[in-house]
Protein backbone atom coordinates (compact mmCIF):
# COMPACT_ATOMS: atom_id res chain seq x y z
CA UNK A 1 0.00 0.00 0.00
CA UNK A 2 2.75 2.34 0.95
CA UNK A 3 4.46 0.94 -2.71
CA UNK A 4 0.72 2.32 -4.29
CA UNK A 5 0.65 5.74 -2.62
CA UNK A 6 3.86 6.24 -3.36
CA UNK A 7 3.45 6.12 -7.13
CA UNK A 8 -0.31 7.64 -7.25
CA UNK A 9 -0.55 11.50 -7.60
CA UNK A 10 -4.14 13.25 -7.15
CA UNK A 11 -4.18 13.41 -10.95
CA UNK A 12 -5.99 9.98 -10.43
CA UNK A 13 -8.08 11.04 -7.75
CA UNK A 14 -9.39 14.18 -9.65
CA UNK A 15 -9.64 12.01 -12.77
CA UNK A 16 -12.24 9.68 -11.00
CA UNK A 17 -13.77 12.21 -8.96
CA UNK A 18 -14.98 13.13 -12.96
CA UNK A 19 -16.12 9.32 -13.84
CA UNK A 20 -17.73 9.90 -10.74
CA UNK A 21 -19.39 12.92 -11.60
CA UNK A 22 -21.37 10.50 -14.05
CA UNK A 23 -24.15 8.98 -11.67
CA UNK A 24 -25.61 12.70 -11.91
CA UNK A 25 -26.76 11.79 -15.04
CA UNK A 26 -27.27 7.97 -14.25
CA UNK A 27 -29.63 9.67 -11.65
CA UNK A 28 -31.77 12.46 -14.24
CA UNK A 29 -32.02 9.47 -16.92
CA UNK A 30 -33.70 7.39 -14.19
CA UNK A 31 -36.25 10.14 -13.26
CA UNK A 32 -36.61 11.71 -16.75
CA UNK A 33 -37.88 8.08 -17.54
CA UNK A 34 -40.30 7.75 -14.47
CA UNK A 35 -41.88 11.16 -15.30
CA UNK A 36 -41.79 11.21 -18.79
CA UNK A 37 -43.16 7.93 -19.67
CA UNK A 38 -41.81 4.79 -21.54
CA UNK A 39 -43.56 7.03 -25.02
CA UNK A 40 -41.21 10.15 -24.78
CA UNK A 41 -38.39 8.41 -22.78
CA UNK A 42 -38.39 6.22 -25.91
CA UNK A 43 -38.06 8.81 -28.06
CA UNK A 44 -35.20 10.55 -26.41
CA UNK A 45 -33.23 7.14 -25.53
CA UNK A 46 -34.19 7.41 -29.93
CA UNK A 47 -32.77 10.67 -30.71
CA UNK A 48 -29.82 10.16 -28.62
CA UNK A 49 -28.94 6.65 -29.86
CA UNK A 50 -28.69 8.42 -33.61
CA UNK A 51 -26.99 11.20 -32.27
CA UNK A 52 -24.38 8.37 -30.91
CA UNK A 53 -23.63 7.70 -34.18
CA UNK A 54 -23.16 10.97 -35.89
CA UNK A 55 -21.60 11.77 -32.68
CA UNK A 56 -17.99 10.33 -34.51
CA UNK A 57 -18.31 12.75 -37.67
CA UNK A 58 -18.48 15.19 -35.01
CA UNK A 59 -15.98 14.90 -32.82
CA UNK A 60 -13.50 13.21 -35.70
CA UNK A 61 -10.73 11.92 -32.90
CA UNK A 62 -10.04 15.69 -33.09
CA UNK A 63 -10.45 15.30 -28.77
CA UNK A 64 -7.51 12.56 -28.19
CA UNK A 65 -5.07 14.24 -30.97
CA UNK A 66 -5.53 17.67 -29.25
CA UNK A 67 -4.62 16.24 -25.89
CA UNK A 68 -1.70 14.63 -27.21
CA UNK A 69 -0.33 17.60 -28.42
CA UNK A 70 -1.05 19.94 -25.63
CA UNK A 71 0.55 17.26 -23.07
CA UNK A 72 3.44 16.81 -25.81
CA UNK A 73 3.66 20.72 -26.07
CA UNK A 74 1.42 22.81 -23.59
CA UNK A 75 2.64 26.32 -24.89
CA UNK A 76 2.06 25.44 -28.64
CA UNK A 77 -0.26 22.59 -28.68
CA UNK A 78 -3.21 24.75 -26.50
CA UNK A 79 -3.05 27.77 -29.66
CA UNK A 80 -4.57 25.03 -31.62
CA UNK A 81 -8.11 25.04 -29.35
CA UNK A 82 -10.02 26.99 -30.78
CA UNK A 83 -9.05 25.47 -34.57
CA UNK A 84 -9.71 22.24 -33.23
CA UNK A 85 -13.68 23.90 -32.02
CA UNK A 86 -13.86 25.51 -35.55
CA UNK A 87 -13.22 21.99 -37.36
CA UNK A 88 -16.25 20.35 -34.79
CA UNK A 89 -18.19 22.75 -35.96
CA UNK A 90 -17.78 22.69 -39.95
CA UNK A 91 -18.01 18.62 -38.99
CA UNK A 92 -21.15 20.03 -37.48
CA UNK A 93 -22.56 21.40 -40.82
CA UNK A 94 -23.21 18.36 -42.93
CA UNK A 95 -24.54 16.26 -39.63
CA UNK A 96 -27.26 19.00 -39.26
CA UNK A 97 -28.44 18.88 -42.86
CA UNK A 98 -28.63 14.64 -43.32
CA UNK A 99 -30.36 14.73 -40.06
CA UNK A 100 -33.65 15.82 -41.41
CA UNK A 101 -33.71 12.93 -44.28
CA UNK A 102 -32.59 10.17 -41.30
CA UNK A 103 -34.58 11.22 -38.61
CA UNK A 104 -37.45 11.06 -41.41
CA UNK A 105 -36.54 7.02 -42.83
CA UNK A 106 -36.08 6.60 -39.17
CA UNK A 107 -39.95 7.15 -38.31
CA UNK A 108 -39.28 10.68 -35.70
CA UNK A 109 -41.77 13.21 -36.79
CA UNK A 110 -43.25 16.84 -35.16
CA UNK A 111 -41.85 16.59 -31.78
CA UNK A 112 -39.50 14.24 -32.37
CA UNK A 113 -37.88 16.07 -35.58
CA UNK A 114 -36.89 18.67 -33.05
CA UNK A 115 -36.14 16.63 -30.41
CA UNK A 116 -33.39 15.51 -32.84
CA UNK A 117 -32.15 18.49 -33.81
CA UNK A 118 -32.01 19.75 -29.70
CA UNK A 119 -30.29 16.42 -29.02
CA UNK A 120 -27.68 17.24 -32.27
CA UNK A 121 -26.59 20.58 -30.44
CA UNK A 122 -26.23 19.25 -27.35
CA UNK A 123 -24.01 16.75 -28.62
CA UNK A 124 -21.77 19.40 -30.23
CA UNK A 125 -21.95 20.78 -26.59
CA UNK A 126 -20.55 17.69 -25.65
CA UNK A 127 -17.72 17.37 -28.34
CA UNK A 128 -16.66 20.89 -27.46
CA UNK A 129 -16.32 19.96 -23.75
CA UNK A 130 -14.34 16.61 -24.48
CA UNK A 131 -11.80 18.95 -26.42
CA UNK A 132 -11.55 21.32 -23.74
CA UNK A 133 -11.20 18.50 -20.85
CA UNK A 134 -8.65 17.44 -23.65
CA UNK A 135 -6.90 20.47 -22.92
CA UNK A 136 -6.84 20.46 -19.21
CA UNK A 137 -5.96 17.37 -18.77
CA UNK A 138 -2.77 18.08 -21.66
CA UNK A 139 -1.96 20.96 -19.72
CA UNK A 140 -1.97 19.06 -16.13
CA UNK A 141 -5.05 20.81 -14.61
CA UNK A 142 -6.93 17.72 -13.57
CA UNK A 143 -7.92 19.23 -10.81
CA UNK A 144 -9.86 22.02 -12.91
CA UNK A 145 -11.19 19.19 -15.07
CA UNK A 146 -12.92 17.80 -12.18
CA UNK A 147 -14.51 20.89 -11.31
CA UNK A 148 -15.60 22.25 -14.36
CA UNK A 149 -17.20 18.39 -14.56
CA UNK A 150 -18.48 18.28 -11.49
CA UNK A 151 -20.67 21.69 -12.15
CA UNK A 152 -21.52 21.56 -15.75
CA UNK A 153 -23.16 18.00 -14.61
CA UNK A 154 -24.76 19.38 -11.39
CA UNK A 155 -26.38 22.19 -13.18
CA UNK A 156 -27.89 20.56 -15.58
CA UNK A 157 -29.57 18.14 -13.26
CA UNK A 158 -30.69 20.87 -11.33
CA UNK A 159 -31.69 23.11 -14.05
CA UNK A 160 -33.16 20.32 -16.48
CA UNK A 161 -34.83 18.47 -13.85
CA UNK A 162 -36.62 21.92 -11.95
CA UNK A 163 -38.08 22.13 -15.59
CA UNK A 164 -38.69 18.44 -16.38
CA UNK A 165 -40.66 19.13 -12.76
CA UNK A 166 -42.88 22.09 -14.49
CA UNK A 167 -43.52 21.27 -17.68
CA UNK A 168 -42.90 17.18 -17.61
CA UNK A 169 -42.23 18.83 -21.67
CA UNK A 170 -39.23 16.78 -23.19
CA UNK A 171 -38.55 19.49 -25.35
CA UNK A 172 -37.92 22.61 -22.47
CA UNK A 173 -35.84 19.82 -20.85
CA UNK A 174 -33.35 18.94 -23.79
CA UNK A 175 -33.63 22.77 -24.53
CA UNK A 176 -32.44 23.39 -21.08
CA UNK A 177 -29.78 20.74 -21.44
CA UNK A 178 -28.28 22.62 -24.33
CA UNK A 179 -28.36 26.16 -22.88
CA UNK A 180 -26.30 24.66 -19.82
CA UNK A 181 -23.75 22.95 -22.08
CA UNK A 182 -23.15 26.36 -24.12
CA UNK A 183 -23.31 28.52 -21.47
CA UNK A 184 -20.41 26.12 -19.51
CA UNK A 185 -18.06 26.40 -22.87
CA UNK A 186 -18.53 29.83 -23.18
CA UNK A 187 -17.46 30.03 -19.07
CA UNK A 188 -14.42 27.28 -19.87
CA UNK A 189 -13.09 29.34 -22.55
CA UNK A 190 -13.21 32.36 -21.05
CA UNK A 191 -11.31 31.16 -18.23
CA UNK A 192 -8.70 29.07 -20.62
CA UNK A 193 -8.11 32.53 -22.81
CA UNK A 194 -6.71 34.11 -19.39
CA UNK A 195 -4.63 31.07 -18.24
CA UNK A 196 -3.03 30.23 -21.72
CA UNK A 197 -3.08 31.19 -25.45
CA UNK A 198 -5.71 29.57 -27.12
CA UNK A 199 -5.95 30.93 -30.78
CA UNK A 200 -3.20 31.18 -33.51
CA UNK A 201 -3.97 31.99 -37.26
CA UNK A 202 -6.09 29.17 -38.74
CA UNK A 203 -5.56 28.67 -43.08
CA UNK A 204 -7.83 25.97 -45.00
CA UNK A 205 -4.04 24.52 -45.24
CA UNK A 206 -3.70 23.82 -41.92
CA UNK A 207 -7.65 22.59 -41.00
CA UNK A 208 -6.82 19.66 -44.01
CA UNK A 209 -3.66 18.85 -42.00
CA UNK A 210 -5.44 18.72 -38.63
CA UNK A 211 -7.78 16.25 -40.30
CA UNK A 212 -5.56 14.32 -41.99
CA UNK A 213 -3.94 13.87 -38.71
CA UNK A 214 -7.11 12.82 -36.54
CA UNK A 215 -8.04 10.02 -38.88
CA UNK A 216 -6.82 7.47 -37.50
CA UNK A 217 -8.23 8.87 -34.11
CA UNK A 218 -11.33 8.41 -35.75
CA UNK A 219 -10.96 4.98 -37.69
CA UNK A 220 -9.96 3.43 -34.32
CA UNK A 221 -13.18 4.93 -32.54
CA UNK A 222 -15.12 3.83 -35.21
CA UNK A 223 -13.66 0.19 -34.80
CA UNK A 224 -13.98 0.22 -31.37
CA UNK A 225 -18.05 0.81 -31.97
CA UNK A 226 -18.11 -1.77 -33.97
CA UNK A 227 -16.43 -4.17 -31.68
CA UNK A 228 -18.83 -3.32 -28.99
CA UNK A 229 -22.26 -3.03 -30.49
CA UNK A 230 -21.67 -6.25 -32.87
CA UNK A 231 -22.04 -8.91 -30.31
CA UNK A 232 -25.80 -7.07 -29.83
CA UNK A 233 -26.60 -7.00 -32.96
CA UNK A 234 -25.60 -10.70 -34.06
CA UNK A 235 -27.47 -11.43 -30.86
CA UNK A 236 -30.55 -10.20 -32.66
CA UNK A 237 -29.94 -11.95 -36.15
CA UNK A 238 -28.86 -15.00 -34.90
CA UNK A 239 -30.48 -15.94 -31.33
CA UNK A 240 -33.77 -15.03 -29.47
CA UNK A 241 -34.63 -11.20 -28.61
CA UNK A 242 -34.24 -13.25 -24.54
CA UNK A 243 -30.73 -13.97 -25.07
CA UNK A 244 -29.69 -10.06 -26.83
CA UNK A 245 -31.50 -9.13 -23.38
CA UNK A 246 -29.68 -11.58 -21.16
CA UNK A 247 -26.25 -10.82 -22.65
CA UNK A 248 -26.78 -6.54 -22.73
CA UNK A 249 -27.52 -6.83 -19.18
CA UNK A 250 -23.96 -8.66 -18.51
CA UNK A 251 -22.60 -6.47 -20.56
CA UNK A 252 -24.03 -2.72 -18.75
CA UNK A 253 -22.80 -4.50 -15.63
CA UNK A 254 -19.05 -4.36 -17.47
CA UNK A 255 -18.96 -1.08 -18.30
CA UNK A 256 -19.21 -0.11 -14.94
CA UNK A 257 -15.98 -1.74 -14.26
CA UNK A 258 -14.39 -0.56 -17.34
CA UNK A 259 -14.71 2.79 -15.82
CA UNK A 260 -11.77 2.01 -13.39
CA UNK A 261 -8.89 1.42 -15.65
CA UNK A 262 -10.33 4.13 -17.82
CA UNK A 263 -9.53 6.50 -14.90
CA UNK A 264 -5.91 5.43 -15.04
CA UNK A 265 -6.05 6.11 -18.79
CA UNK A 266 -7.00 9.65 -18.73
CA UNK A 267 -3.66 10.71 -16.60
CA UNK A 268 -1.46 8.12 -17.85
CA UNK A 269 -2.38 9.12 -21.82
CA UNK A 270 -0.84 12.69 -21.15
CA UNK A 271 2.11 11.27 -19.23
CA UNK A 272 2.93 9.12 -22.19
CA UNK A 273 2.61 12.33 -24.72
CA UNK A 274 4.79 14.02 -22.69
CA UNK A 275 7.49 11.85 -22.59
CA UNK A 276 7.32 11.12 -25.70
CA UNK A 277 8.00 14.28 -26.34
CA UNK A 278 10.47 15.43 -23.99
CA UNK A 279 11.85 12.29 -22.61
CA UNK A 280 11.69 9.82 -24.43
CA UNK A 281 13.83 6.85 -22.41
CA UNK A 282 11.37 7.74 -19.55
CA UNK A 283 8.72 5.62 -21.06
CA UNK A 284 9.46 2.55 -19.67
CA UNK A 285 8.90 3.65 -16.12
CA UNK A 286 5.75 5.40 -17.34
CA UNK A 287 4.66 1.87 -18.56
CA UNK A 288 5.36 0.57 -15.35
CA UNK A 289 3.75 2.93 -13.28
CA UNK A 290 0.65 2.30 -15.26
CA UNK A 291 0.47 -1.39 -15.06
CA UNK A 292 1.44 -1.36 -11.34
CA UNK A 293 -1.97 0.97 -11.20
CA UNK A 294 -3.73 -1.32 -13.07
CA UNK A 295 -2.97 -4.45 -11.00
CA UNK A 296 -3.08 -2.75 -7.94
CA UNK A 297 -6.39 -0.65 -8.05
CA UNK A 298 -8.40 -2.74 -11.02
CA UNK A 299 -7.34 -6.30 -10.54
CA UNK A 300 -8.38 -6.40 -7.04
CA UNK A 301 -11.78 -5.11 -7.64
CA UNK A 302 -12.36 -7.67 -10.67
CA UNK A 303 -11.79 -10.78 -8.57
CA UNK A 304 -14.08 -9.11 -5.50
CA UNK A 305 -16.51 -8.39 -8.24
CA UNK A 306 -16.25 -12.20 -9.84
CA UNK A 307 -16.91 -13.36 -6.08
CA UNK A 308 -20.79 -11.83 -6.02
CA UNK A 309 -21.04 -12.32 -9.43
CA UNK A 310 -24.56 -14.01 -8.43
CA UNK A 311 -26.05 -11.74 -6.03
CA UNK A 312 -24.88 -8.63 -7.83
CA UNK A 313 -27.01 -9.41 -11.03
CA UNK A 314 -29.90 -10.65 -8.67
CA UNK A 315 -30.08 -7.41 -6.84
CA UNK A 316 -29.85 -5.33 -10.15
CA UNK A 317 -31.68 -7.00 -12.25
CA UNK A 318 -33.90 -9.48 -10.66
CA UNK A 319 -34.34 -13.05 -10.59
CA UNK A 320 -35.45 -13.11 -14.14
CA UNK A 321 -32.09 -12.30 -14.99
CA UNK A 322 -30.14 -15.23 -13.40
CA UNK A 323 -28.84 -16.42 -16.90
CA UNK A 324 -27.12 -13.31 -17.27
CA UNK A 325 -24.62 -14.54 -15.00
CA UNK A 326 -23.51 -17.00 -17.44
CA UNK A 327 -22.11 -14.70 -19.95
CA UNK A 328 -20.84 -12.23 -17.08
CA UNK A 329 -18.91 -14.90 -15.93
CA UNK A 330 -16.62 -14.61 -19.20
CA UNK A 331 -16.86 -10.94 -19.34
CA UNK A 332 -16.30 -9.84 -16.12
CA UNK A 333 -12.43 -12.11 -16.10
CA UNK A 334 -11.98 -10.85 -20.01
CA UNK A 335 -11.13 -6.81 -18.15
CA UNK A 336 -8.14 -8.89 -16.87
CA UNK A 337 -6.61 -8.48 -19.96
CA UNK A 338 -8.30 -5.97 -22.21
CA UNK A 339 -7.13 -3.41 -19.80
CA UNK A 340 -3.40 -4.48 -20.72
CA UNK A 341 -4.74 -4.23 -24.70
CA UNK A 342 -6.40 -0.58 -24.13
CA UNK A 343 -2.93 -0.20 -22.57
CA UNK A 344 -0.97 0.05 -25.61
CA UNK A 345 -3.64 1.40 -27.81
CA UNK A 346 -3.36 4.44 -25.62
CA UNK A 347 0.44 4.22 -25.72
CA UNK A 348 0.41 3.86 -29.31
CA UNK A 349 -1.72 6.95 -29.69
CA UNK A 350 0.25 8.88 -27.40
CA UNK A 351 3.44 8.34 -28.51
CA UNK A 352 2.56 9.46 -32.01
CA UNK A 353 2.21 5.55 -33.31
CA UNK A 354 -1.71 5.84 -34.01
CA UNK A 355 -1.59 4.73 -37.96
CA UNK A 356 -0.86 1.41 -36.30
CA UNK A 357 -4.54 0.89 -34.54
CA UNK A 358 -6.71 1.10 -37.76
CA UNK A 359 -5.08 -2.57 -39.01
CA UNK A 360 -5.10 -3.71 -35.29
CA UNK A 361 -8.52 -3.04 -34.13
CA UNK A 362 -9.69 -4.05 -37.50
CA UNK A 363 -8.02 -7.60 -36.88
CA UNK A 364 -10.11 -8.08 -33.72
CA UNK A 365 -13.16 -7.08 -35.15
CA UNK A 366 -13.08 -9.52 -37.95
CA UNK A 367 -12.15 -12.46 -35.50
CA UNK A 368 -14.72 -10.88 -33.47
CA UNK A 369 -17.10 -11.39 -36.33
CA UNK A 370 -16.23 -14.66 -37.14
CA UNK A 371 -16.40 -16.11 -33.41
CA UNK A 372 -19.58 -14.53 -32.84
CA UNK A 373 -20.85 -16.34 -36.03
CA UNK A 374 -19.89 -18.98 -35.21
CA UNK A 375 -20.99 -19.46 -31.39
CA UNK A 376 -23.86 -17.56 -31.48
CA UNK A 377 -26.16 -20.39 -32.91
CA UNK A 378 -24.63 -22.96 -30.60
CA UNK A 379 -24.62 -21.25 -27.30
CA UNK A 380 -26.35 -17.73 -27.45
CA UNK A 381 -25.30 -15.05 -25.28
CA UNK A 382 -22.88 -17.39 -23.68
CA UNK A 383 -20.98 -17.25 -27.25
CA UNK A 384 -21.29 -14.38 -27.58
CA UNK A 385 -19.39 -13.59 -24.49
CA UNK A 386 -16.58 -16.19 -25.35
CA UNK A 387 -16.08 -14.31 -28.41
CA UNK A 388 -15.41 -10.96 -27.14
CA UNK A 389 -13.21 -13.11 -24.28
CA UNK A 390 -11.06 -14.33 -27.46
CA UNK A 391 -11.18 -10.83 -29.15
CA UNK A 392 -9.80 -9.36 -26.25
CA UNK A 393 -6.99 -12.03 -25.46
CA UNK A 394 -6.29 -11.64 -29.44
CA UNK A 395 -6.36 -7.51 -29.04
CA UNK A 396 -4.32 -7.60 -26.08
CA UNK A 397 -1.83 -10.16 -27.67
CA UNK A 398 -1.00 -8.62 -31.04
CA UNK A 399 -0.52 -5.34 -29.00
CA UNK A 400 1.86 -6.19 -27.00
CA UNK A 401 3.51 -8.27 -29.68
CA UNK A 402 3.79 -4.72 -31.79
CA UNK A 403 5.10 -2.88 -28.43
CA UNK A 404 7.60 -5.57 -28.48
CA UNK A 405 8.59 -5.06 -32.52
CA UNK A 406 8.93 -1.17 -32.29
CA UNK A 407 11.50 -1.47 -29.79
CA UNK A 408 9.95 -2.32 -26.29
CA UNK A 409 10.77 -6.02 -26.29
CA UNK A 410 11.67 -6.25 -22.62
CA UNK A 411 8.44 -4.09 -20.95
CA UNK A 412 6.31 -5.85 -24.02
CA UNK A 413 7.64 -9.01 -23.14
CA UNK A 414 6.44 -8.84 -19.51
CA UNK A 415 3.64 -7.06 -19.72
CA UNK A 416 2.46 -10.02 -22.45
CA UNK A 417 2.67 -12.74 -19.70
CA UNK A 418 1.77 -10.41 -16.81
CA UNK A 419 -1.33 -9.60 -18.49
CA UNK A 420 -2.07 -13.82 -18.87
CA UNK A 421 -1.73 -14.53 -15.62
CA UNK A 422 -3.95 -11.23 -14.77
CA UNK A 423 -6.52 -12.98 -16.76
CA UNK A 424 -6.35 -16.00 -15.00
CA UNK A 425 -6.26 -14.36 -11.45
CA UNK A 426 -9.49 -12.78 -12.56
CA UNK A 427 -11.29 -15.53 -13.93
CA UNK A 428 -10.80 -17.59 -10.57
CA UNK A 429 -13.70 -16.55 -8.89
CA UNK A 430 -16.14 -17.75 -12.21
CA UNK A 431 -14.38 -20.69 -12.14
CA UNK A 432 -15.07 -21.45 -8.88
CA UNK A 433 -18.78 -20.55 -9.73
CA UNK A 434 -18.88 -23.82 -11.88
CA UNK A 435 -16.82 -26.23 -9.84
CA UNK A 436 -13.10 -25.38 -8.95
CA UNK A 437 -12.37 -26.59 -5.88
CA UNK A 438 -11.77 -23.92 -2.97
CA UNK A 439 -8.19 -25.14 -2.26
CA UNK A 440 -7.46 -25.35 -5.81
CA UNK A 441 -8.47 -21.86 -6.28
CA UNK A 442 -6.80 -20.62 -3.43
CA UNK A 443 -3.30 -22.28 -4.88
CA UNK A 444 -3.50 -20.82 -7.96
CA UNK A 445 -4.33 -17.34 -6.76
CA UNK A 446 -1.53 -16.98 -4.41
CA UNK A 447 0.99 -18.81 -7.41
CA UNK A 448 -0.42 -15.96 -9.70
CA UNK A 449 -0.08 -13.10 -7.53
CA UNK A 450 3.42 -14.37 -6.71
CA UNK A 451 4.69 -14.09 -10.34
CA UNK A 452 3.06 -11.02 -10.57
CA UNK A 453 4.46 -9.43 -8.15
CA UNK A 454 8.11 -10.79 -8.90
CA UNK A 455 7.89 -9.76 -12.92
CA UNK A 456 6.22 -6.16 -11.56
CA UNK A 457 9.58 -5.85 -9.25
CA UNK A 458 10.63 -2.39 -10.29
CA UNK A 459 14.60 -3.42 -11.07
CA UNK A 460 13.61 -6.55 -12.82
CA UNK A 461 10.53 -5.16 -15.32
CA UNK A 462 13.02 -2.23 -16.21
CA UNK A 463 16.26 -4.20 -15.99
CA UNK A 464 16.95 -3.81 -20.29
CA UNK A 465 16.69 -0.29 -19.45
CA UNK A 466 19.41 0.49 -16.37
Amino acid sequence: MKTLLSRLDLSYIYAFLSEATLGLTFIFYIILARILGPEQYGMFAAATALVGILAFFIQFGLPALLGREVAANPQEGSKSTIKFLLLEGLNSLPVLILLLPLAHALGFKGTGITICYLVVLAEICRSAKQTLRSVFRGLGQFRTESISVAIERFLVVLLAGLILFLSEDLVWVVATLVLVRMLDILGLLYYLGKKTQISSPISFKSLLQTLRMAYPFAISSVLWILYYQIDILMLKGLATTEEAGLYSAAYRLIEIFSSLPRVIFLVTFTRFARCQATEPERLPEEIHKSAYLLLAGVLPVLVTAGLFQTPLVETIYGQAFSPAINSLTILLPSLGIKMFGTLVEYFLQATGREKSLPPLLLTTVIINIVSNGILIPRMGAVGAALATLLSEIVLATFGLSLMIRIGYKRVGQRLLLIAVISLLVAAIPSLMLNGLNLIVAIGLMVLSLAIIIFLMRHNYFLKQFE
